[in-house]
């Protein structure tokens, strides 16, 4: 007893077992993949927003750009500034006064609140510095921009660091030269973009915004102590169309990132627009973190509550197995109450059952004994009746063989050697009834036989001859298959025929499967009979002459298939050919 007594806390480590395995680990797992998928999707779904954000700066500052290049052309290719600023004037009120007298530039700084500012700059002497225009300075001929705009007709963009256009350090400006016909003088417009104007329209908060122009430093950023510094993630120059997004890290923090390039309108220059946030991150660590705690508890539950269970169950099952022990023992007094009312108390009530059943159940024993005795005795009548089933062909078999005996010892050979060939016959029919498969060469043997009788029976009247391919001396074939099929050739095609008849089974296989073709130079058939047979081959109520063609054609159609069976080629007066057309792997014997 006290080794039974070990089982219901084998029984527990079960229990919980299958709680590690059934719940713990699949859950543990497919919580795993599920949380990786779900960090996954809000990955793919951070980045998805920070693109569109992204889009949304490159459209404003594309909008912002093509609008400032459309107020150039409005400036540079004036009639009344070229004249302006290529005419010579005698003192400063006179040029003041031309100025004001021409507006054009005034009413474009009032137009677009998103240019902070236009400046024109011309080396004339008699220009002096007023509203747009300035004086070119030896500091202004030092700047790159200038130099750049006096060697190209192009405009293109820039930034300038000088904080007195509007407060901040890198302005986003565009440069173009403007054209004096026949005038000594040069000109050069600086259309200086809002960066506060930008900032209004660029900003969407928590989405840190850097653009930077060519291979230059950053022109605007949501962060202004960025301003000058290069772009914060790598951007492959070389590709006009660059776009890249995903993780990156900034400093010691990682980033959603999202660039693009803007290629600016009619110049040659390049603004690459980046978008980071960070915040998507901290999110996916929240979610992470909470779910992981929802999928923690949601284990540890069941695994109290199976504990707490498992106890208890145990104890029941352990005084079960003492009362079931005892019974065991033949010794009959157990407990009247077990308690409870789930399976287990039932199982204590089919025990209580059992207990009042056995004593009827040994009355009947004897009584089943006498019964299993009279079903051993029919078995072993069964069993002999099957050995005599057995025993009768063999014993007709070696009667054959004791009258071949007999005549051979007469000196009767014919009779003899047609006694041995029927025993072959009959040993061959024998070994293979209910069998499978055979193998070709043992089938042809038959055949042989069979065409050796005949020829006993017929003398030259019948004539065979055999041609198989080499190689296909063991190929698995049905038993029984190709007899039939000669001898409906001896018996239809040559058994009438005056003189010699020739019969020929020729064997071969190519890739469309296994073909015997048996040929004999008999009677034939009209093509109306050879159509009646070939339509009867499907249909079980066909004449009793075409029987054995009927059940070899199913025969070959049940085992391999629809696309396998037989075909009938006739000449009236020049024979008749059988085919047969098996697969060219057949199965193995016994499949």
């Amino acid at each position: 007893m006290k080794g039974r007594s070990r089982k219901p806390s084998k029984i527990r480590r079960q229990m919980l077992t299958v709680y590690v395995l059934a719940l713990l680990l699949p859950v543990t797992v497919v919580s795993a993949v599920l949380l990786s998928s779900v960090r996954d999707t809000l990955n793919e779904y951070y980045i998805q927003l920070l693109e569109t954000d992204n889009r949304r700066v490159k459209m404003l500052l594309t909008e912002m750009t093509v609008r400032t290049y459309e107020l150039s052309d409005e400036v540079c290719f004036s009639s009344q500034q070229a004249e302006l600023l290529s005419a010579e004037y005698s003192g400063s009120s006179e040029f003041i006064a031309a100025v004001n007298a021409d507006e054009s530039v005034d009413s474009l700084g009032y137009t677009d609140s998103g240019i902070a500012g236009i400046y024109i700059y011309t080396d004339n002497p008699t220009v002096k510095n007023y509203k747009y225009y300035k004086q070119v300075t030896e500091e202004t001929v030092g700047e790159g921009w200038y130099s750049r705009a006096l060697e190209t007709t192009t405009a293109f963009w820039t930034s300038i660091s000088d904080v007195s256009y509007s407060g901040s350090p890198n302005n986003l400006c565009l440069v173009r030269q403007i054209l004096l016909a026949d005038s000594p003088y040069h000109a050069v417009a600086v259309f200086m973009l809002s960066d506060s104007y930008i900032r209004s329209w660029v900003d969407s908060g928590s989405v840190i915004d850097a653009v930077s122009l060519d291979d230059g430093g950053i022109v605007y950023s949501s962060r202004k102590t960025w301003y000058g510094q290069p772009q914060v993630v790598d951007v492959d120059r070389e590709d006009s169309y660059f776009r890249s997004s995903g993780l990156v890290q900034v400093g010691e923090e990682p980033y959603y990132a999202a660039v693009s390039t803007i290629n600016l309108h009619m110049t040659g220059s390049r603004l690459y627009v980046c978008s980071l946030d960070n915040g998507g991150m901290e999110s996916i660590d929240r979610v992470t973190r909470y779910w992981t705690l929802v999928l923690i508890l949601a284990l540890l539950l069941p695994g109290v509550i199976i504990l707490i269970f498992a106890g208890k169950f145990s104890g029941r099952v352990m005084l079960l197995r003492e009362q079931m022990h005892q019974a065991s023992q033949q010794n009959y007094n157990i407990i009247s109450d077990f308690g409870g009312s789930d399976e287990l108390a039932e199982a204590f009530d089919d025990l209580n059952i059992m207990i009042r059943d056995i004593q009827e159940k040994d009355a009947r024993m004897y009584e089943a004994e006498l019964k299993e005795q009279d079903l051993v005795i029919r078995q072993q009548l069964m069993e002999y009746k099957m050995l005599s089933a057995q025993i009768n062909p063999h014993y007709l078999y070696n009667t054959l063989e004791t009258i071949r005996m007999k005549a051979l010892t007469m000196g009767n050979r014919d009779v003899a050697d047609a006694i041995k060939l029927l025993g072959k016959t009959l040993h061959y029919v024998l070994e293979n009834t209910g069998t499978a498969m055979t193998t070709l060469r043992r089938e042809l043997d038959h055949v042989e036989n069979y065409l050796a009788v005949q020829k006993l029976r017929f003398g030259d009247r019948i004539n065979y001859s055999l041609q198989l391919q080499p190689g296909l001396e063991e190929r698995p074939i049905l038993p029984l298959l190709l007899q039939p099929v000669v001898e409906n050739a001896v018996v239809h095609g040559l058994e009438t025929v005056e003189g010699s008849g020739r019969l020929s089974i020729a064997v071969w296989e190519d890739p469309t499967g296994l073909h015997i073709d048996v040929r004999d130079n008999g009677v034939g058939m009209t093509a109306e009979q050879v159509r009646s047979i070939m339509d009867g081959l499907d249909v079980p109520q066909m004449p009793r002459s075409s029987i054995a063609l009927y059940n070899i054609h199913q025969r070959i159609r049940l085992r391999y298939g629809g696309d396998y069976g037989i075909r009938v080629e006739s000449t009236v007066g020049q024979g008749t050919c059988v085919g047969l057309h098996l697969p060219a792997e057949s199965p193995k014997s016994g499949t």
